[in-house]
């Protein structure tokens, strides 16, 4: 009787597991392969920077054509790039815009804890009723942290020049 059980439940398993098989073949849903290679280059934060919930549905966006290669803070000017050259569209860049980095004054930090709960790249070090720091090499400039921050003592600062941010200036047209 036991046997028959078992043998019965193998049956049943396998038959349904076959059934799943198939369903996954002949229902598969096609998708734009660039949505997964865009995705794969977002920072990958779910910061909502962008205005997208996070960076799969930002992807999404981008390769509709709803969302600029530009959106995304966190990624900077070489990201926005990579995305505007794996989509064939031209980026419009801000001579102006500088990359930024969290700075956190630490004479007036309480140790609340909440900038590095805000940050999605983990960007921010310290203890609770600690001071904290920043590590800048980390830092997208996403500025989550700065709005999380009670005590007004989180600001953005220009990222300072270093051999792995330093680019080429571009030539001056007369």
């Amino acid at each position: 009787m036991i046997f028959i059980s078992i043998i019965l439940l193998i049956l049943l398993g396998a038959s349904l597991g076959a059934l799943l098989g198939w369903a996954s073949k002949a229902l598969k849903v096609e998708g734009d392969p660039r949505v997964d290679e865009l995705e794969a280059m977002l920072p990958g934060g779910q910061c909502g920077q962008c205005g997208e919930p996070g960076c799969r549905q930002a992807a999404e966006a981008m390769v509709k054509g709803n969302l600029a290669p530009t959106s995304c803070p966190p990624g900077g000017n070489g990201l926005a790039a990579s995305i505007a050259n794996l989509l064939g569209v031209e980026v419009s860049n801000d001579p102006d815009a500088v990359p930024v980095v969290a700075y956190i004054d630490e004479s007036q930090c309480s140790g609340c804890t909440r900038c590095f709960k805000a940050c999605p790249f983990d960007a921010i070090v310290g203890a609770s009723k600690q001071m904290h720091t920043v590590i800048s090499q980390v830092c997208t400039g996403c500025r989550l942290c700065e709005k999380a921050c009670p005590q007004g003592c989180l600001s953005m600062q220009a990222q300072q020049v270093q051999l792995n941010t330093w680019q080429w200036p571009k030539p001056q047209t007369a």
